[in-house]
């Protein structure tokens, strides 16, 4: 017979009508005992998740006792089924393994209750864990909802999520679950009800492919949680193919005005806040204002803008290499110092520089000359009068007040990123490889998500067009331009060397042409 053993996914409610109906008072007491231990087991997994959520202990100690728990709970439900999945004479109730065969491939073990009823099971885990639940009518929940919260305890004190992501998860089943389907008992959700849903939900919503992948990443939190914990056999979701509803995706792409600023919406956003600076609502330090400056002169993200220290500053270069992040707790937000940017992914790779410009330099000079002035003291450059790093809510929040005074259509910090990559560092020649560094992506991203043509490129490029045409109005197949000039003799020449921006750092990694095109995998970073 194969080694006893029962899952621990669980939670056990009072039920023992069917040993009441045989009589059986002592199994009526031992299923109410075991109910009774299990569900204190339960409350100290909680313990230790609290415990774990508040910083007292770590993500060692806290998967260490979760471990014993889940041991005591197997071995208290083993106890359990061993007394009462028995025959009238008192022996344990046969189990058989099916093992794959031509006629029946599928691996299983299977039993039988007192009532002829068959049960089974893609595990012999499984199978007891059937039993129990038959025995004890186990968990009381079963619902898509129940299963979910469950499933992100796990991944919490399992997975050492960043907190961003728990909270999108949790946002993300708001969003998508209907309170209906939540109710659901997962157990009886079959592929069918869930190729329905999906249809009927991206039919109605029409989600962008991102945001419909996002739909499916939740539901497969959920049924891969409920299958791994044996409450169910097999995960629907994985027959489920997502080309018949990415037909209903928004796949329309966005217009440069709906994603950049031009640089007259730039120029206005400057006037307006220099224009407050002036004035005794805002005063003269207007440290929103001052920070929004910066972003339009660097392109640094909002998180990376709130946690810029003065000795980031070098003579001839701006180090970014930290952000601001927050977790949430009950009755607001933990903001707090993470030593990486975002494209770093968590492990710090020193960051990035970004050239100190005379404008930018400028600019500083005009924050720190003020906040001497005013007796600011604090390591963060942009910072209340109390020295207190401004936050990222905050600054968003100003940032599309601002844009919203204006009429704008676009009130994000991302809009200034692709701004100043389009508007500036593009028409200046800057290669690729120089814009990735400097704004801390991907060559790939840049040229996929950053490279816009500037609003009103069309008047512009019909001017140069027509200039050409005035100095020559028939000009020969062999009159190239210079940079034609430059690359065709690059193509023709035994130098392979990448062109990039005159004056490239030293630091850009420079890659081989390739004969074929491929996605830019790689990153240059400072």
């Amino acid at each position: 017979m194969p080694p006893q053993g029962v899952d621990g996914a669980s939670i056990p409610a009072s039920s023992v009508r069917k040993n009441i109906m045989k009589g059986n008072i002592e199994n009526v007491i031992l299923s109410t005992q075991t109910q009774n231990l299990i569900e204190d087991l339960m409350r100290q997994r909680l313990s230790l998740q609290t415990q774990f959520e508040a910083g007292i202990i770590n993500s060692v100690d806290v998967t260490t006792e979760i471990e014993l728990i889940s041991k005591k709970e197997r071995k208290l439900k083993e106890q359990l089924i061993e007394k009462l999945h028995v025959t009238e004479s008192g022996e344990m109730r046969s189990i058989h393994h099916h093992e794959p065969t031509l006629e029946n491939p599928k691996d299983y073990y299977i039993t039988k209750l007192a009532n002829g009823t068959k049960i089974k099971g893609s595990t012999y885990e499984s199978l007891l864990n059937k039993l129990y639940i038959h025995y004890t009518d186990g968990l009381s929940d079963f619902s898509i909802g129940k299963i979910f919260k469950v499933a992100v305890k796990e991944k919490e004190v399992t997975e050492n999520p960043d907190p961003k992501t728990i909270l999108k998860d949790k946002n993300d089943f708001k969003r998508f679950i209907t309170d209906d389907f939540a109710k659901r008992d997962i157990r009886h959700v079959t592929e069918l009800d869930i190729k329905k849903y999906c249809q009927k939900w991206v039919t109605s919503a029409h989600p962008k492919k991102k945001t419909y992948l996002a739909f499916k990443s939740l539901l497969n939190i959920i049924f891969r949680y409920a299958k791994r914990h044996h409450i169910i056999d097999e995960n629907p979701l994985e027959s489920i193919s997502n080309k018949p509803y990415l037909k209903s995706c928004d796949t329309t792409k966005p217009k440069p005005e709906d994603k950049i600023l031009s640089p007259e919406e730039i120029d206005s956003l400057k006037e307006e806040v220099r224009h407050r600076m002036t004035l005794k609502k805002y005063g003269k330090y207007y440290i929103h204002g001052y920070a929004m400056l910066f972003a339009i002169e660097t392109g640094v993200r909002v998180a990376e803008l709130c946690a810029l220290k003065w000795e980031d500053i070098l003579p001839d270069r701006i180090h970014i290499h930290a952000q601001q992040l927050h977790e949430k707790l009950e009755g607001g937000k933990k903001y707090y110092l993470a030593p990486y940017t975002k494209n770093e992914k968590g492990i710090s790779e020193d960051g990035r520089d970004f050239p100190l410009t005379k404008s930018i330099k400028a600019l500083l000079e005009e924050i720190k000359s003020l906040q001497d002035e005013m007796g600011i003291k604090s390591e963060f450059i942009f910072c209340h009068e109390d020295g207190e790093w401004i936050k990222t809510d905050a600054y968003l929040t100003f940032l599309r007040r601002l844009c919203r005074s204006k009429n704008l259509k676009v009130t994000n910090n991302h809009a200034l990123r692709m701004s100043l990559n389009s508007n500036v560092l593009l028409p200046l020649g800057i290669s690729v490889a120089d814009r990735a560094a400097m704004l801390g992506h991907s060559i790939e991203t840049n040229l996929k998500f950053y490279s816009y043509a500037q609003k009103g490129y069309l008047s512009s490029v019909c001017n140069l067009l027509d200039k050409n045409s005035e100095r020559s109005p028939l000009v020969p197949p062999s009159a190239y331009s210079e940079d034609a000039k430059i690359q065709d003799s690059y193509e023709n020449s035994d130098q392979k060397e990448p062109l990039g921006t005159p004056g490239n750092p030293s630091n850009i990694i420079l890659f081989d042409k390739e004969k074929s095109p491929r996605p830019a995998k790689s990153q240059a970073f400072s």
